[in-house]
């Protein structure tokens, strides 16, 4: 009896244990912020922007801006984790030592022809909101070795994004076409506004088609189908012939009818032969198509695919800005605006999912203890050559300026580290010449006083 009440405590002591155990367990687990996600679009919708985009203004507006985006490609740079305290020369002084590894890294940008591939996957994460480029390295094991090929996977052959419990950062994604599990290790993933407003669509994206995908299809219908009937209408007219029977069955008279309407070519004399009995009446019916109403229409929606992509109007054939400044003043502000912001965008995505993997997988993981790799675009030249020359001159005679400053103003960033090393060869030669000065001054007047004490 006794020894049955010590293993009833006993095992009570366990389901105590174990309840506790569980209740700590779920406690943990609850304070987890877990979530779901769910595709943006259905492809009826993926093909409404599809079509938007092949066949509308909206699609030359969006390649026009990413032109501009992309510009003269893209490339990496280093950057010191810790630079702090450091002058420029010091900075550049200490990055010299990776110039090996950044060349190799340029070089392998131009083997893959990576600017094309992001241009055309950046658009198409634009179209619809999502894009994979794959690495294709012909290996089993995609973890090691420099991929062979890009393959650049349509947006509407990807499927379900799979997240992290935790983290919500990417575990894979499932690709229609070719089948396959893609992990991050092997893909680039580009996703426009991957935490877009849109409820339960992280990392699904957001397309830029979305908000003009009405006023995309109203155009179509008009330039597509309006139209060349209101022209057919306009050349041709339109009559309608009143034909009666005169005691003759309905099957007849619609023989007489089906004869005359076949028998009828626009713009031409006509002539066919009807029963004695029978009387045709024609009645030519006005219909006023209201041609200038719809132009209106149309351009208005043009105005709206256009203005989406806030692309200036000028770049895309419409002459509306005679004004040059005017116009280099729109553009400035499209490139400082929008095309700015997209930069930043890819610069982040390509950093980390293809500089930093490249270098890995080249055997240089160990320099990303004292830099990062970042992509940076080439600049953009607004104005001609001569004329930004020749302000920036004028503005020097006016105020002064050091030679980094003129750099900036040319938009010639990329040759500061030029300008540092060029400074430091001119404080050398200007060190070695007062060196040299001074040596010269000491022997004149040793020999002043040598002379001296000879006389």
């Amino acid at each position: 009896m006794v020894a049955k009440k010590r293993k009833s405590r006993v095992s009570s002591k366990l389901s105590v244990k174990a309840f506790s155990q569980r209740r700590s367990l779920s406690a943990a687990v609850e304070s987890k912020l877990l979530t779901f996600n769910q595709p943006t679009y259905t492809d009826q919708e993926l093909e409404f922007f599809e079509d938007a985009w092949a066949t509308t203004p909206a699609g030359t507006a969006l390649d026009k801006r990413m032109e501009f985006v992309i510009g003269g490609g893209i490339k990496p740079i280093f950057e010191l984790l810790d630079d702090k305290d450091l002058s420029e020369r010091q900075k550049q002084g200490k990055l010299k030592k990776y110039d090996k590894e950044l060349q190799s890294l340029i070089k392998f940008d131009e083997l893959m022809n990576f600017n094309q591939v992001l241009l055309d996957a950046s658009t198409m994460a634009k179209v619809f909101g999502r894009s994979v480029i794959l690495f294709e390295n012909l290996l089993d094991d995609k973890s090691v070795g420099l991929p062979k090929y890009l393959k650049l996977v349509h947006s509407r052959n990807l499927n379900k994004v799979n997240i992290n419990a935790e983290s919500w950062d990417i575990e894979d994604v499932k690709i229609m076409n070719p089948s396959k599990v893609a992990v991050p290790e092997e893909m680039i993933y580009i996703a426009n506004k991957p935490n877009s407003p849109i409820r339960h669509s992280i990392w699904f994206g957001y397309s830029e088609m979305q908000r003009i995908a009405g006023a995309a299809r109203a155009y179509r219908r008009i330039i597509e189908f309006d139209m060349p009937e209101i022209a057919q209408t306009m050349w041709a007219g339109s009559v309608m012939l009143l034909i009666k029977k005169m005691g003759r069955n309905k099957s007849n008279a619609q023989t007489d009818a089906n004869n005359i309407l076949n028998s009828i070519k626009p713009g031409t004399y006509n002539a066919i032969e009807v029963d004695a009995l029978d009387e045709i009446q024609l009645e030519k019916l006005d219909l006023d198509p209201k041609i200038g109403d719809l132009v209106k229409l149309t351009d208005a929606y043009e105005r709206i695919m256009i203005g989406n992509s806030q692309t200036p109007s000028a770049l895309l054939g419409r002459e509306e800005d005679q004004n040059r400044a005017t116009l280099i003043g729109k553009i400035r502000f499209f490139i400082e605006g929008p095309v700015k912001a997209d930069r930043e965008w890819l610069s982040d995505i390509i950093s980390k999912q293809w500089y930093q993997r490249v270098l890995e997988k080249m055997g240089h993981v160990d320099i990303l203890d004292d830099v990062r790799v970042k992509a940076e675009f080439e600049p953009i030249f607004m104005e001609s050559w001569d004329d930004l020359v020749d302000a920036v001159i004028k503005l020097d005679q006016v105020l002064p300026l050091p030679d980094d400053k003129k750099l900036e103003l040319l938009n010639l960033e990329e040759f500061k580290d030029d300008l540092v090393v060029k400074e430091e060869e001119q404080k050398q030669i200007m060190e070695a010449s007062i060196n040299e000065t001074e040596k010269k001054n000491r022997f004149y007047k040793q020999a002043l006083s040598y002379l001296k004490k000879v006389t």
